[in-house]
């Protein structure tokens, strides 16, 4: 009992003296009062001044997903496609670029492509920068977009690919008054036509390299077809490797024909026989594979020379592309 009262005691005492410490606050400062909200207010500018710096210093991510690598992106007539291949930017000097194929009928094989008739626009964030655009044809069906002096802290650039190709599909020729009037209320493209051939490419999203430098024209084409030499040799060695597969799979399949022609001496059992034609049917398929094997060879080392062909001839200052276009 005694020491339930002296805790009641002890809390009121407690009590007395943070009521008494309240009062002396509020005395202390009714008494400093002009200093105290100088105080409060400067407190309160500093915390905004501190927040602005902070926004326009630290870089915001942009709420605007990426296009992934690779993915085509149908534009234009005919079914064309631009593929965003690879991107790098240098954070010390503002040069982004990005590499792009160019294919006819959505097939990314497909290399014969008017590229003359290919154009670029674009919308940068320029972080109040001056910022210039190109792009830069490299081969007959890749281009490069750059871009010069963008800021480190860049949130998004968005380019979308044309085609100066009239697309007859989209060409009206009414055969009467009332075809006029039905076809002026024809409904408006849709978002999948608006957003045809448009790429989003987010700060975060880009591969950084401190070495990219601005390259010429003749420097990116030479590097695009040095690019399409080291393809054209990994599908040289992987057919190569394909051919070594393919004849152990004869070694295995005509040793499995000796075996059952030893089986076959010894019994009058039918689906032996079944057995060797099947292995040697399997053979014959197998011969012709690897004859498809070496003509993807001897393709992939035609394109080697004449992509070497290609290299002396820019080298050397002549080439049939395009000029750079600034956007």
């Amino acid at each position: 009992m005694i020491a339930t009262m002296n805790f009641f005691k002890w809390f009121g005492d407690k009590f007395t003296f943070l009521n008494q410490s309240y009062q002396r606050f509020i005395t202390w400062f009714v008494e400093h009062q002009r200093r105290n909200l100088l105080v409060i207010f400067g407190i309160f500018m500093l915390v905004a001044v501190s927040v602005t710096i902070l926004v326009s210093v630290v870089p915001r991510p942009s709420n605007i997903p990426s296009t992934p690598l690779n993915t085509p992106m149908p534009f234009g007539s005919m079914n064309k496609s631009a593929t965003l291949a690879k991107s790098a930017f240098n954070p010390k000097n503002g040069v982004l670029e990005l590499h792009y194929r160019i294919a006819n009928g959505g097939d990314s094989k497909n290399q014969f492509v008017d590229i003359n008739n290919i154009y670029f626009t674009a919308i940068a964030d320029t972080k109040g920068r001056k910022v210039k655009g190109y792009y830069i044809p490299t081969s007959n069906n890749t281009m490069v977009v750059k871009f010069t002096n963008l800021s480190p802290k860049f949130n998004v650039v968005t380019v979308t690919a044309h085609d100066k190709n009239i697309n007859t599909n989209k060409i009206d020729a009414p055969n009467s008054a009332s075809a006029i009037a039905s076809s002026s209320n024809a409904t408006k493209a849709s978002q999948s036509e608006i957003n045809q051939g448009k790429f989003t490419v987010n700060r975060d999203k880009v591969s950084y390299s401190n070495t990219l430098r601005d390259a010429s024209q003749r420097t990116l084409t030479i590097e695009e077809y040095q690019d399409k030499i080291a393809n054209q040799n990994e599908v040289i060695g992987k057919n190569k490797q394909a051919i070594a597969s393919y004849q152990k799979a004869i070694e295995q399949q005509t040793d499995a024909i000796k075996e059952l022609a030893k089986q076959q001496v010894n019994t009058t059992d039918s689906s032996l026989q079944t057995s060797i034609e099947n292995a040697r049917s399997s053979i014959t398929q197998i011969r012709s594979q690897i004859s498809e094997a070496r003509n993807n060879i001897g393709n992939a080392k035609t394109k080697v020379e004449t992509y070497e062909a290609t290299i002396k001839q820019v080298k050397k200052g002549h080439s049939q592309l395009p000029k750079t276009k600034e956007i």
